[in-house]
């Protein structure tokens, strides 16, 4: 009872009451309480010791964030081999550490330090903390501290371990291209013709959702990566369309705005051919550059979608900041539209936006033959679903949608963006 109460009381110190903590506070709180000259997070990982967070005057004791250094003769491998102590008021009185060259090269005159584990009882490394001075006054009552700021540290350890994995395992894949594209048909409601195709990034194990590997990707500093290879992959389905439809891929504000200003300089990009899809989760930080670097894009015929519109309020600033080619509404207005009459309503608010902008809205998520009816009773005029098509990846399906694959069709030259220009 009395460890609880102690945790309770550091997560009140923090801020906390759950869930993570943060490397950096944990240091900062210990190089406050203790009064140690440093305070130190120490990952021991292939023979090496790498300083992952730090508080205080580290650079006197020749630490330094993301430093690595051999961990044969260091504090934190005799602490973790259980040869030293875990507090050591005086160094020069230890036999232990007296004479080793770290303790003279840092002249460290007090330690203490505690082992850092993972949540299934893997060594991570050491949390500890150094004077220059002997300190006579460190304890068991403080390795008791550092013990429990070590448990309140758990889930962040596990979270780091697991987004270095992460990033080693998204770096194989682009570094492999193992990404597949599966494609689902955009079916015009008026005439029953496939209008285009989206293309949707399928990846292998260990990966999950293709939503959460792009989101896993943005978190570790590898999202534009990413990205350009799902597009990379998705461009080889170009030659299978026919001159009248499109390709739509889905690409996150920040990659558009750098990969818009790279197609600047090409003229063999078939613009006319391809929808760039903008999500309602997509964050524009300034609508105003994204407008100017996409606008000689559009006249040469590139086209926009906001995609889940009617998914959160964000879709509508998209549609009034971009004035999009294709609206395409969320599927949770989509589904049970035939028996719903405020979705009824909202949809029929995105077709009498749509007329004023002159785009075409698409039903996305259509799976009942019921709600399909009541979309073209409404004006609806293109949709995609599982009753229209299921997203594959099989190039039969895929030319089923087109008419021909490629080698049938006399492998067809597409318009570059200056032969779009001159006809």
């Amino acid at each position: 009872m009395a460890l609880e109460a102690a945790m309770k009381r550091i997560r009140g110190l923090l801020g906390l009451e759950q869930g993570r903590v943060g490397l950096d506070r944990v240091v900062e709180l210990a190089h406050r309480h203790l009064g140690l000259d440093v305070v130190c997070i120490a990952e021991l990982t292939g023979g090496m010791q790498r300083f992952r967070a730090v508080a205080g005057d580290a650079a006197s004791f020749n630490v330094a964030l993301g430093a690595e250094q051999a961990t044969d003769a260091t504090y934190s491998r005799l602490l973790v081999a259980g040869e030293i102590a875990a507090v050591i008021p005086d160094t020069s009185a230890d036999p232990h550490v007296a004479e080793l060259r770290v303790t003279a090269e840092a002249a460290i005159g007090a330690y203490i330090g505690v082992p850092l584990r993972l949540s299934d009882g893997t060594l991570y490394g050491t949390l500890c903390g150094m004077d220059h001075e002997p300190d006579h006054t460190l304890g068991e009552r403080d390795v008791r501290f550092m013990t429990m700021l070590a448990e309140l540290i758990v889930y962040d350890l596990d979270e780091q371990r697991r987004l270095e994995q992460l990033r080693l395992d998204l770096v194989n894949l682009i570094d492999t291209e193992r990404v597949d594209v599966a494609c689902q048909p955009i079916i015009d409601l008026r005439g029953g013709d496939c209008l285009g195709v989206e293309a949707l990034a399928r990846f292998p194990e260990p990966f999950g959702r293709p939503d959460q590997t792009f989101a896993d990707a943005e978190d570790v500093g590898l999202g534009l990566e990413l990205e350009r290879l799902a597009i990379r992959q998705a461009w080889k389905i170009l030659p299978w369309l026919r001159p009248e439809q499109f390709l739509a891929i889905n690409v996150s504000p920040s990659a558009l705005l750098e990969l818009a200003t790279r197609a600047h300089k090409r003229n063999d990009l078939p613009l006319a051919s391809l929808v760039v899809e903008i999500t309602e989760q997509s964050i524009v930080h300034s609508y105003a550059d994204l407008r100017n670097v996409l606008a000689p894009l559009r006249r040469d015929g590139l086209r926009i979608a906001i995609d889940d519109a009617g998914a959160g309020y964000a879709s509508f600033h998209h549609i009034v900041e971009l004035r999009p080619d294709f609206i395409k509404v969320d599927r949770s207005l989509v589904d049970g539209l035939a028996d719903d009459h405020a979705r009824r309503v909202a949809v029929s608010a995105f077709i009498l936006l749509s007329l004023d902008l002159e785009a075409t809205v698409v039903a996305e998520g259509v799976e009942s033959p019921r709600d399909l009816v009541a979309l073209c009773d409404l004006g609806v005029q293109a949709a995609q679903g599982y009753l229209l098509g299921r997203p594959s990846t099989s190039r039969d399906d895929l030319t089923a949608w087109t008419g021909s694959p490629p080698a049938q069709a006399g492998g067809r030259p597409r318009k570059t963006n200056q032969q779009a220009r001159t006809g």
